[in-house]
């Protein structure tokens, strides 16, 4: 297989969006994926319908730090030429357990509340982002290394892509966990983007409205007004525009409000039916907040700074 392809890891890939994703990266001629999914029937059911020359399966549950790592060095093994292009942090799970829903018996103790949705929704998410970052950066210094200089390489443009929800912008008191959870990821992507500025790596995230996937209760779609279901190929529109090493976005419909050619990095896309929407942070309350968030973005800013002579105290009283 040539070395000329990218490589691709979707977790969460044997159905729904990531399915759909898988899809769309290999109906293209210049990718391979890793489809990573904690359920091997789901692979089964779907491998026929996948060019096999350019897609590989690893079963991988993603709460697990070592699955995890198992599937990233797996892919960076295969991919041929030790490159990771790009990952949709995509594998996500539903509520298990309200945290204020009860029946409860009062007279007993308080029941434990079952948090298992945030060991997928979050500390997965968080799990793969520590490893791409690896990944890339080992990449970067190969890249630099063979070709003696310090510049980003030319054909290395790493791309992560995490999928929150309309549920990370608003309110969602049906599933408050799965709601937090959201916001989390949503939160984690304007973190760390600027940080990864100087290693070229962009992350990104998207905000799907209501998609009929196996993940949403066919009783409430059945319900659903039809017009306001958001198909698919909305999400595979934004992860287009996210990780198109131009920045370009197809102004000629009216139904993206991304920027044309300016490379997407912290960029949160809400996709609603069949518009995507540029989400920004809240603005500032006032200057005060704005030097305290700001200053957070500096090498040498306050914070560094404070903490840097702190950390220097304590090891010195030691």
């Amino acid at each position: 297989m040539s070395t000329n392809l990218k490589t691709a890891i979707v977790t969460g890939g044997c159905s729904g969006i990531g399915l759909g994703l898988v899809k769309h990266l290999l109906a293209k001629p210049n990718w391979k994926v890793v489809i990573a999914d904690i359920r091997p029937e789901g692979y089964h059911a779907i491998s026929s319908q996948l060019d096999a020359q350019r897609h590989i399966f690893v079963e991988t549950d993603v709460t697990s730090w070592d699955q995890q790592a198992a599937l990233f060095k797996k892919a960076y093994a295969w991919s041929g030429n030790n490159q990771i292009d790009f990952v949709a942090a995509n594998a996500g799970t539903s509520e298990r357990d309200h945290i204020t829903a009860g029946p409860w018996d009062l007279d007993d103790e308080p029941p434990k509340p079952d948090l298992s949705s945030a060991e997928v929704n979050l500390t997965g998410v968080f799990y793969g982002v520590r490893l791409f970052v690896y990944y890339a950066r080992k990449t970067n210094r190969d890249l630099k290394a063979s070709s003696g200089t310090d510049a980003p390489h030319a054909t290395f443009n790493p791309k992560l892509v995490i999928t929150s929800s309309c549920a990370g912008l608003y309110p969602f008191p049906l599933a408050p966990l799965y709601n937090a959870t959201k916001h989390g990821v949503l939160a984690l992507t304007r973190a760390v983007s600027p940080l990864l500025a100087t290693d070229n790596i962009a992350v990104n995230c998207i905000c799907p409205a209501y998609v009929d996937t196996a993940m949403t209760p066919s009783g409430v779609t059945a319900l659903w007004p039809p017009e306001y279901i958001t198909p698919i190929s909305t999400m595979l529109r934004a992860y287009d525009e996210l990780t198109d090493e131009r920045g370009r976005v197809d102004k000629s419909d009216g139904k993206s409000d991304g920027e044309d050619g300016v490379v997407k990095a912290g960029q949160s896309v809400e996709c609603v039916v069949d518009r995507l929407f540029y989400r920004k942070p809240v603005d500032y309350a006032d200057d005060s907040q704005k030097f305290l968030i700001e200053e957070t973005f500096k090498p040498d800013g306050v914070w560094i700074r404070g903490m840097t002579q702190d950390m220097a105290k304590a090891n010195g009283s030691k």
